[in-house]
């Protein structure tokens, strides 16, 4: 029996497709945001596909289910002002926006898409989405037009200036939707900045972007540390590292995560120290993440959005170490948490062993606590785009 040519005009009229942008020229965090949505797409209608654009430098590192691919662009990064630059190839960072502009509006006018859903920078980095914007606004068939944002951005001053400077203000009123991936209850920028009032899109919070966990799996207890990425994580991890030196973390074995964006010299230093500790098990990087996370005593990790969502949907403790440069994002989502979570956060400076031991010494008690975060906002975003009734996940404890 022949099957369907999956290019059939008929099969391909009942697609829907979604373009899924993530600048991601820091971290991981927002390619894996965009990979959570788009699986999640995809899980709610065998017709719908996604091409997720991304300047990650790790989306091999991440697992796509069937119907979701991505375009790569060239990567760039900041440098600790804050400023672009590329990541690996020569010339300016003016020629490196003009292509990744360049392919952005390629893939997205050679893909059609019918919703297009813009990660965190609704101009894209240095405005390179915007003769994109322009393109699909053109459109006859204009598709639906939709932003994400963080539930943190930044403090609220710097958000309005860079806003004001960018002009990303005139910006927002393009976008039918406006997603903030976070729970109203506990303050987002969205709600300081006034974005509902201030912009003609619907303005939804979400709940944050939460994936499943797994069950925590059976074994002798063990701490997990993790900076995310990798990329500013030394830090913490030399910390970390002289606490279990100072017998902070006795009777327990330490899994350290360097991360895939931690220098290859910075890597080489870290692991001749870990190797004269017979506890601790340093590796690059995991694909069992979340299996991880789930199933540790408790974690010391810097506080970005992904991390943080995974240890709050895993009811798993964790020291919070934030970064604080080159903005304030990861202070003030740890400062907002930690009141109504089992997270605790301290200042790099303060990441001290006796910290370390006096954090591995109560996290028992913190189990104890039974907060409830909103961590829905899978559900409800595949729910808003598809017109679907699919159950929303209810509010997780954590």
């Amino acid at each position: 029996m022949f099957g369907i040519d999956p290019s059939h005009p008929a099969l391909v009229a009942a697609m829907t497709r979604y373009v899924l942008y993530s600048h991601d020229t820091y971290g991981l965090g927002h390619f894996r945001r965009s990979s959570l949505l788009a699986t999640g797409l995809v899980g709610a209608d065998p017709n719908n596909e996604v091409l997720i654009i991304t300047g990650s430098p790790s989306t091999q590192a991440f697992p796509l289910p069937d119907r979701v691919d991505t375009v790569k662009l060239p990567t760039a990064t900041k440098d600790v002002r804050g400023r672009y630059q590329p990541r690996r190839l020569l010339g300016s960072i003016d020629r490196l926006t003009r292509l990744r502009r360049d392919i952005i509006l390629a893939a997205t006018t050679t893909f059609e898409p019918e919703v297009l859903l813009v990660d965190h920078a609704p101009l894209g980095m240095r405005g390179e989405l915007s003769p994109t914007l322009s393109m699909l606004d053109r459109r006859r068939d204009r598709p639906r037009l939709t932003l994400g944002l963080r539930d943190i951005i930044d403090q609220r001053q710097a958000v309005e200036q860079s806003w004001h400077r960018d002009r990303v203000w005139p910006a927002l009123d393009r976008f039918d939707d406006i997603f903030v991936y976070g729970d109203r209850r506990v303050r987002t920028t969205a709600q300081e900045i006034g974005l509902e009032r201030r912009t003609g899109a619907v303005v939804t919070h979400t709940g944050y972007v939460a994936p499943t966990m797994p069950e925590a799996l059976p074994g002798d207890p063990f701490v997990l540390v993790t900076p995310g990425g990798g990329g500013d994580g030394q830090r913490l991890l030399r910390r970390y590292l002289d606490a279990v030196e100072a017998g902070a973390t006795a009777g327990l074995r330490s899994v350290v995560i360097t991360g895939p964006l931690l220098s290859a010299r910075r890597q080489a230093e870290l692991l001749l120290r870990a190797e004269k500790l017979e506890s601790v098990e340093l590796i690059e990087f995991s694909d069992s993440m979340r299996s991880l996370i789930a199933s540790a005593e408790f974690v010391v990790s810097m506080a970005g959005y992904n991390t943080v969502v995974e240890e709050l949907s895993a009811g798993t403790p964790a020291l919070l170490v934030p970064r604080c440069k080159p903005r304030l994002e990861q202070h003030i989502r740890a400062c907002r948490l930690a009141p109504v979570s089992r997270l605790e956060h301290c200042p790099i400076e303060e990441l001290s062993p006796d910290r370390v031991r006096r954090f591995a010494r109560d996290q028992r008690t913190l189990r104890e606590t039974e907060p409830s975060i909103d961590l829905s906002g899978i559900a409800r975003v595949v729910s808003t785009l598809t017109g679907s009734n699919s159950p929303e996940r209810t509010p997780a404890h954590v």
